[in-house]
């Protein structure tokens, strides 16, 4: 019986608008944060060689000006998270193959296009010349875009436009420092096709340096690097992953409590011992508390409409390996309210012989039902039904079977077990089907418990009774 980044961007790449997952990859305008970053990102760039500039047509370079000036309404739409009753499931970072790309056959840029995560340069500029080039996003990526390298005595300023896939630029955000002075926009960005703006406000045969430096290894979270933009879980108990792209991010996650209800949070690494990759903290009204990893931590109760706050940071004591994932459990405390478990038309083997609560021969038929502390049903949760059909050695060998509750916090599923051979043999009378006879059965001894996907150390079973016992019944004969 069983014992009890490829590309590191710099910290000033902090994007300041919110997308949730399920609009990512929407036109939706972002707002990049203008600022420095280290030389580093810059020196990852492959250099370009020198452009020579072509003469820009009257009437797209209006298009451009009629977009910096307000005179194109942008296009955005707005982010909303799910609501209550739209079943949630666990939310996953998007393969990058799947990410909606801009980039259609019939698309035209309006101007040269020019390859990403390059540094070009341009000489002999005089003031009042204008540049635009365009590049291409294939998928969403954290960004910066970058002029630097300005001759002395020159002041330049950056812009940057998304193009609408009709050939309408809108104007995203524009960098312009006195001076000489390097100009940076960074954050996030869906995949499309974009714009560079330069324009020479004064400049005398001056040169000057641009490229846009691209990180895709992000999660379907982001931007979510500051307290205000951070991402809205639904009102259900959420289970996402995600990652850091350099040591600098920061990812924060809200969770609004509309009913008061207790709510719960947890973070976990992957199986080869991840989790010393963070710190996961919650803000307690003034200060940011440090969850211990390996720990739950729970509001028992908060005010109805109350926003619980958590964040994932870097430990800055680790390596920083941008291809982990962490995954976050934050939401509504889940509370098992009912759970059957049971076994097909077999002839029991008396607990007299041997006391197995639970006896199957090829399928369990298990229910669940869940709820919050206020007893809202919890919707689009995952019960986990595990099996372990034969102990043997000191370790467990959980078959794992998964549902989904629905609307009324319900779950209903069956375990198809497989056939056996039996450890055991025993013999016994039974008269269940209204005539005696005597039965041979053989079986094998387990057990099975049930957690939640969600969130560890609710469900049946736990550290003080691990598992409810389990036989699996493999032959039965009547023998006379």
């Amino acid at each position: 019986m069983k014992p009890t980044k490829a590309l590191m961007l710099g910290a000033a790449m902090m994007a300041s608008c919110f997308i949730s997952a399920s609009a990512l990859a929407e036109p939706t305008l972002a707002i990049l944060t203008p600022g420095t970053v280290n030389q580093g990102v810059i020196d990852a760039l492959k250099p370009g060689g020198t452009l020579t500039p072509v003469p820009i047509p009257d009437d797209l370079l209006q298009k451009l000006l009629d977009a910096k000036n307000g005179k194109v309404k942008p296009a955005g739409k707005a982010a909303r998270s799910a609501p209550f009753n739209t079943a949630i499931g666990e939310l996953k970072k998007p393969s990058q193959s799947n990410l909606k790309s801009a980039a259609v056959a019939a698309f035209e840029p309006l101007f040269p296009t020019l390859d990403i995560n390059t540094l070009y340069t341009i000489d002999q500029v005089q003031t009042g010349q204008e540049f635009p080039y365009h590049f291409n996003l294939p998928h969403n990526a954290r960004v910066l875009v970058q002029l630097i390298n300005q001759s002395a005595g020159a002041d330049m300023s950056l812009s940057l436009f998304r193009d609408d896939g009709q050939g309408n630029p809108q104007l995203i955000d524009t960098s312009d420092n006195p001076g000489n002075a390097d100009e940076y926009l960074g954050g996030i960005l869906p995949a499309g096709d974009y714009y560079w703006f330069m324009v020479a406000k004064t400049a005398t045969n001056a040169q000057f340096s641009f490229g846009v430096a691209v990180d895709t290894n992000i999660d379907a979270f982001e931007p979510n690097d500051t307290p205000e933009s951070a991402f809205a879980l639904p009102d259900s108990m959420n289970k996402v992953t995600g990652n850091l792209d350099n040591a600098s991010d920061v990812d924060y996650f809200d969770f609004k409590a509309v009913r008061g209800q207790s709510v719960s949070m947890y973070l976990a690494g992957d199986e080869n011992g991840s989790r010393n990759q963070w710190l996961f903290e919650r803000f307690d009204g003034a200060n940011w508390v440090t969850v211990p990893a390996g720990s739950t931590s729970t509001y028992p109760s908060v005010t109805p409409g109350t926003t619980v706050k958590v964040r994932v940071r870097a430990n800055p004591g680790v390596a920083q390996d941008p291809t982990k994932q962490y995954a976050l459990s934050l939401g509504s405390t889940p509370r098992l309210n009912t759970s059957d478990v049971k076994g097909d038309n077999i002839v029991r083997v008396p607990a007299s012989i041997f006391w197995m609560a639970t006896q199957a021969g090829r399928t369990l038929n298990w229910t669940t039902n869940w709820s919050d502390s206020t007893g809202a049903p919890l919707l689009g949760v995952t019960p986990v039904l595990r099996v372990d059909k034969r102990f043997v050695g000191a370790e467990y060998h959980w078959t794992d079977f998964k549902a989904s509750t629905n609307s009324a916090g319900t779950s209903q599923a069956s375990a198809a077990l497989g056939e056996c051979f039996g450890d055991y043999r025993v013999q016994y009378p039974d008269s269940s089907t209204g005539v005696k006879y005597n039965w041979e059965t053989t079986f094998n001894f387990g057990g099975w418990r049930i957690e939640l996907d969600e969130f560890p150390g609710v469900g049946v079973g736990g550290d003080n009774v691990a598992y409810v016992t389990f036989g699996h019944i493999c032959t039965q004969d009547i023998i006379h």
